[in-house]
């Protein structure tokens, strides 16, 4: 059990970032920032941090590598890290401080387990495509990113599969960020462990196939988590325990949501592959039919008109899912340019050799 000197000293290393533990190897100091100094302890450097975990540098003979180290420090902090080193942010050098803006937590407010330190940036800075899509949104419109993609979840060894007895526990903001549209894949998976000679079974985390956790869909949409904010703002979200919103909309399981979001992203995915083949078809026909130059172009203009809407949709990822009526309008256009193109082609005549597109 750790004491609250060092689940204090973790947190001021959250805070600044594990990477500077990784590069600390060579036991070159971490900068201590302002606002710690004028805390009665530090840490520095590998020696400082292994001291904060009862570890004697002094007396241990090996030398630590980076992933142990960072393997102490996923063990001794909290789930978060594991979770976003997990991640395809990290995966792309996204890192706790790319987001979270250490400096600004004042006064003693750093010595929190739980903090909410502002943020230099948010998911929209990034994901800029998916952003324009869900600023369309008519059914989400209050909620943000972190609202479906980071919800407020237990820690696995709390965890329960009954959601009744969810909301005391579901207190810890999720890093895992990745949602898994699946009816019965879940974020948790019992496992069977033996307890002083006796088989208990308790929760992990789930990984996907290529080993990263991720957020189910009733712990996205229908989590019973009363002291998630997004959860408030939400009107107590599709949750059957606090969903404030009509009958309709409210999920009892995690196969209820899958078919509602089946209605939502069939069709935008038909719709999607629809665009995709007519272009295809229609970039074929254009080297086989006669047409002159204005005609070509106009078909060319519409085609790529059709493009970028498929583009958006594919970059969005989402199928519906950020902004359905939104995406639904943007394919019916999509498919009217198909149209207007294919009824040009249809004026030309046919070639047998390839057309020169520049005569």
């Amino acid at each position: 059990m750790l004491n609250i000197k060092t689940s204090v000293i973790l947190t001021v290393f959250a805070c600044l970032g594990f990477s500077s533990i990784a590069a600390a190897q060579d036991n070159v100091p971490v900068p201590v920032p302002e606002s710690l100094k004028n805390v009665p302890f530090k840490i520095e450097g590998v020696d400082g941090f292994l001291q904060s975990l009862g570890i004697d540098p002094k007396a241990e003979p090996k030398k630590f590598s980076k992933k142990e180290l960072r393997n102490l420090a996923e063990a001794n902090y909290n789930d978060k890290t594991a979770q976003h080193f997990m991640s395809v942010h990290a995966k792309h050098g996204v890192g706790c401080l790319s987001c979270h803006d250490q400096t600004q937590i004042k006064g003693t407010a750093w010595m929190a387990y739980i903090s909410n330190p502002k943020m230099k940036q948010d998911c929209k800075d990034c994901h800029t495509v998916q952003a324009d899509v869900f600023k369309h949104t008519d059914t989400h419109s209050e909620l943000d990113c972190i609202a479906c993609h980071m919800p407020t979840m237990p820690m696995p060894e709390q965890y329960t599969a009954d959601q009744s007895k969810a909301a005391s526990v579901a207190l810890y903001r999720a890093h895992m960020y990745k949602i898994n549209p699946s009816p019965d894949q879940t974020s948790y998976i019992p496992q069977e462990v033996e307890v002083d000679g006796k088989k208990v079974t308790k929760y992990v985390l789930a990984k996907d196939e290529k080993g990263r956790d991720y957020v189910d869909l009733m712990w996205s949409c229908a989590r019973n988590a009363p002291a998630d904010w997004t959860v408030f703002e939400g009107k107590g979200c599709h949750s059957q325990y606090t969903s404030k919103l009509e009958e309709g909309l409210v999920y009892k399981d995690q196969k209820q949501i899958y078919g509602e979001l089946n209605k939502w992203q069939d069709p935008i995915k038909s719709g999607y592959e629809e665009i995709r083949g007519a272009t295809e078809r229609i970039n074929k026909l254009l080297e086989v039919t006669r047409l002159d130059r204005d005609q070509r172009t106009e078909v060319l203009s519409y085609v790529d008109l059709a493009t970028q809407i498929a583009d958006m949709i594919e970059k969005d990822g989402s199928w519906g899912a950020h902004a359905h009526n939104y995406l639904t309008q943007r394919l019916s256009a999509a498919q009217n340019y198909i149209r207007k193109a294919q009824g040009i082609l249809d004026k030309g005549s046919f070639s047998k050799t390839p057309v020169n597109p520049l005569k």
